[in-house]
């Protein structure tokens, strides 16, 4: 029963994202994300009190993954920038997956980031984990010292522009290869620039 609950939960997720990456949030409707997931409306409110909650939950479930990952890394005995080249490879990666739920993120996040929903909230939180990893390099002699809040912010700046351009290229080409070694070219320069 548990099972089949997660499995209806996951239906619905997945009509969300896919109605509201082509649509956008607010020409989305419960009506056509229950239609895109195959359930019926009232399933919908089983699981989400409103199209709000329902990409709240789109945005929490993408930070947990990263959250989670990184908790995974940030206990191996790497460097810190072999941490950071393993983080993005993982995004990237997931980005090139789920590009629909990325093109969500980026559409979205900006506009409802005034609602301070406990999701955006948290992964508008995503550049602390950057942050946590220099803090550690630089305590640990292995990266220079400097501005680090600064630093982890151009970081996640630059994931941003690089997902922002994937899915442009993909949408105007059909194809892109950007991600493919992003996170290595990444890597490169800041091992240039921080490296001690």
């Amino acid at each position: 029963m548990e099972k089949n609950l997660k499995d209806k939960k996951e239906m619905v997720y997945q009509g969300a994202v896919e109605v509201i990456s082509r649509e956008g949030f607010h020409n989305a409707t419960v009506e056509k994300i229950a239609s895109s997931a195959g359930v019926a409306v009232g399933t919908v409110y089983n699981y989400f009190l409103n199209k709000n909650d329902i990409l709240d939950y789109i945005f929490q479930k993408e930070f947990e993954k990263r959250k989670s990952y990184f908790l995974e890394i940030k206990e191996k005995d790497l460097h810190p920038l072999e941490k950071l080249k393993s983080i993005l490879s993982m995004h990237f990666e997931e980005v090139k997956k789920n590009k629909e739920v990325f093109s969500v993120i980026l559409r979205e996040r900006g506009m409802h980031i005034v609602c301070h929903s406990q999701g955006i909230t948290r992964f508008e939180g995503l550049p602390r984990f950057i942050e946590e990893i220099l803090i550690e390099g630089v305590n640990n002699g292995d990266l220079r010292s400097g501005d680090l809040k600064v630093i982890s912010l151009v970081i996640f700046g630059a994931i941003e522009g690089l997902m922002s351009r994937y899915l442009f290229e993909l949408e105007e080409k059909g194809h892109s290869t950007l991600l493919d070694n992003a996170a290595e070219e990444i890597a490169r320069i800041l091992w240039q620039g921080l490296n001690n």
